[in-house]
């Protein structure tokens, strides 16, 4: 829905640490897609045992129960005179099982006695998985997660009164081609402003959406939020609120993948005090606020009636001190009414990936600003007015744009989930003014 406003052909100088800028402004590096990069993907379900996430998703072992010995090997011994029942045993995974999740334990159980030896062994390695047999000796249990493309072996041994069961059984958990990985947009112990949205991008389309959102937890700074996909790899977290200012956030990812270590992936962040920007088109001003308390009022100009300035709530995404803007990313080639020569703007803080930023204006358009609008839809700031916001302000702030007429961007133009009312934020069919 929006056009690109400016892109970069240069990396930026003095970018900010924890939000680097792309190469260019259509093409982030941390997320993928323009205005409108999620709308109209079609969901691809795929079965989860080809392609989807495998972690925490509650799958059970491939095949089923064969009978009492579990489709094992087996094998049992007694004296002549003895009346006791040779003990059944079942072992899950059942015997040649393939694709198993790594993280569904091994469990083997025996219907009479106890068992006497369990080992399950990784046949590339030798390593021994470990596990215990329960206090009733009735059932041994892995306690950590398998590898990934491995083949287990299983012997087991089972006693009851005078006979022994003993037998073999193997089964192979499932490939690395179909590990999935996920990556977060917020970093480890970064602060961010109280309206960063949290993404999740994962390596995998995803089936299973209901069992990857209750494998993730959000915990701190926030009373209830709620998850909204933007496609079969694209997740996002919002709190109902902004987040509590100057607080703790810990967001874990219960799900394998070699990305993750075979484990969970954890990130810690903090917020900032609460800060956000009101721009009025009408009044042609950004008033800053911090913390509730206006700290600041400078003339703005926005962008033209062939480019106008999207409204809404649009959070900063990333911040440099110098960046370069070309007007070829616009297809524009001077003696176009619109062209601009390649310049450096000073003080940026990116609002959509579709180019929209606050960034002090060129000298030419010092006499228009807080009169006319001039820009490709960027908010352009007298040099001090830009440098407040760009050393005030941070990653996950706010600026909010009204009186345009002009749509809001597409919410994954950045992270305008903020213009979606919470009640309809998990409703990834609702469409707002954009």
């Amino acid at each position: 829905m929006t056009a690109s406003r400016h892109s970069s052909g240069t990396s930026p100088e003095g970018s900010r640490p924890g939000a680097s800028f792309s190469a260019s402004s259509d093409s982030p590096a941390t997320t993928p897609g323009g205005a409108g990069a999620a709308r109209g993907l079609t969901r691809r379900r795929l079965a989860l045992g080809s392609v989807g996430l495998l972690a925490a998703v509650g799958l059970s072992a491939c095949g089923a129960d064969s009978g009492d010995d579990g489709g094992a090997e087996a094998s049992g011994s007694a004296g002549a005179s003895s009346s006791a029942k040779a003990p059944g045993v079942t072992v899950s995974p059942t015997a040649d099982a393939s694709m198993v999740n790594p993280v569904d334990p091994v469990v083997v159980t025996t219907d009479a006695g106890t068992l006497t030896d369990v080992t399950v062994t990784a046949s590339s390695s030798g390593e021994k998985a470990e596990g215990a047999i329960g206090k009733d000796g009735t059932e041994w249990r892995s306690a950590k997660p398998l590898a990934f493309d491995e083949t287990y072996t299983v012997d087991y041994t089972a006693r009851s009164g005078d006979r022994d069961t003993t037998g073999q059984s193997v089964f192979s958990t499932v490939d690395a081609a179909h590990e999935a990985d996920v990556s977060m947009n917020v970093k480890d112990g970064q602060t961010y402003g109280v309206w960063q949205v949290v993404e999740f991008n994962f390596s995998e389309p995803v089936s299973a959406k209901d069992a990857v959102e209750k494998a993730i937890s959000v915990e701190g700074a926030h009373k209830d939020g709620a998850f909204r996909w933007y496609s079969d790899q694209k997740l996002r977290f919002r709190p109902s609120e902004p987040w509590t200012p100057r607080s703790t956030v810990k967001v874990s990812a219960n799900i394998l993948g070699t990305d993750l270590g075979n484990g969970n992936k954890t990130v810690s962040f903090t917020t900032g005090p609460e800060q956000r920007a009101y721009v009025d088109n009408n009044a042609k001003t950004l008033v800053a606020y911090v913390d509730g308390k206006e700290t600041g009022t400078w003339p703005v100009t926005l962008g033209d009636a062939e480019w106008p300035s999207t409204t809404g709530k649009k959070v900063i995404l990333e911040q440099a001190a110098s960046y370069k803007f070309n007007a070829g990313s616009l297809n524009l080639k001077p003696g176009d009414s619109h062209y601009y020569p390649p310049f450096d703007a000073s003080n940026v803080s990116r609002l959509t990936w579709s180019g929209e930023f606050v960034h002090q204006a060129l000298p030419s358009a010092y006499p228009v600003l807080g009169v006319a609008n001039v820009s490709h839809g960027c908010v352009g700031m007298p040099p001090e007015g830009a440098s407040y916001i760009y050393n005030t302000f941070r990653p996950g702030d706010m600026v909010e744009v009204v009186n345009t007429n002009y749509p809001q961007a597409d919410p994954d133009d950045g992270l305008g989930d903020w213009n979606i009312p919470f009640q309809h934020y998990a409703d990834e069919n609702w469409h707002g003014n954009w």
